[in-house]
């Protein structure tokens, strides 16, 4: 519990410092768009702690894990009144079609099905009080994970340059690239997973036969062209700030979730370590 704690306590802090940093005069209390995006998320995320305790299944956060960046972002571009601005509105409406699909293939894929085997092993980790665990395990810690990777919307709104067709194009298309990525693969997992010949199998088709997980990295591409929107800024601090999400997204799949899903492989299928020798586990491995 300690260790939760703290890790949520960091999140938090590098939170208020990216909206300290980011602010005219570094005025953190006049112009604290980032915090109100920020309890927007919890907001959002409390709710959907009520409801995983009624349906007891916290794994419900995953299929709204898309959904809160577009809380994230539509919180921020009415706090900085940016309704009218044509870049954040591009913004969000790219964030938002990445959400819809993510959201709609994770609940396609779980509804039904009962709540995943991470969430279960933690909540049998915390029995009895795992109702108040999970909270800040899993749904505040998301909510500020949700922000952190979200700053790219949050710097691309503050850019005050007019979006250009060059720009738009640019971004767009590395978008669309990473879109297209991590939904052709993740309906050729499900195409291979349909296929009763392939039970036990490893996916080694299509996307799949370049990385471990092909899905990870359109996410991760998706996420760098969101970071794109405030390079025409020029503005160093900005860029940097920008560039902290697909930093950040990008150790999540390397470092926690693409690990946690390797094991989980490992323990079904005897081979999947050897195959792991021969792979990538996110960038595409080409020869």
């Amino acid at each position: 519990m300690k260790r939760i704690i703290i890790m949520n306590c960091i999140t938090i802090l590098l939170i208020v410092i990216l909206s300290y940093i980011s602010t005219p005069n570094n005025q953190i209390l006049s112009n604290h768009h980032l915090l109100v995006g920020f309890s927007s998320v919890v907001a959002f995320m409390t709710v959907l702690w009520i409801i995983s305790l009624i349906v007891k299944d916290a794994s419900i956060v995953d299929i709204f894990w898309g959904p809160a960046f577009v809380v994230l972002g539509s919180s921020l571009i009415i706090s900085m009144d940016q309704i009218y601005s044509e870049r954040s509105l591009f913004i969000l409406f790219l964030v938002s079609l990445w959400a819809i699909r993510l959201a709609s293939h994770i609940g396609f894929r779980n509804i039904g099905h009962g709540e995943d085997f991470r969430y279960i092993e933690w909540r049998n980790e915390g029995g009895k009080n795992y109702w108040l665990l999970s909270f800040f395990r899993v749904f505040l810690l998301q909510g500020g994970l949700c922000t952190l990777v979200g700053v790219s919307i949050y710097f691309g709104y503050l850019n005050e340059k007019p979006l250009s067709f060059v720009e738009t194009m640019i971004s767009s298309s590395i978008f669309f690239v990473g879109l297209a990525w991590e939904s052709i693969s993740d309906l050729q997992l499900k195409a291979f997973k349909k296929n009763p010949e392939n039970k036990g199998k490893i996916c080694k088709k299509g996307l799949w036969k370049y990385s471990r997980h092909p899905n990870y990295f359109g996410d991760l591409v998706v996420w760098i062209s969101i970071f794109t929107f405030s390079i025409s800024s020029e503005n160093l601090l900005l860029i940097s700030g920008a560039f902290l999400s697909p930093l950040i997204m990008g150790s999540i799949f390397y470092y926690i979730t693409g690990p946690i899903m390797d094991q989980a492989m490992m323990q079904s299928r005897p081979d999947y370590k050897k195959y792991m020798e021969n792979s990538n586990s996110l960038i595409p491995k080409l020869k």
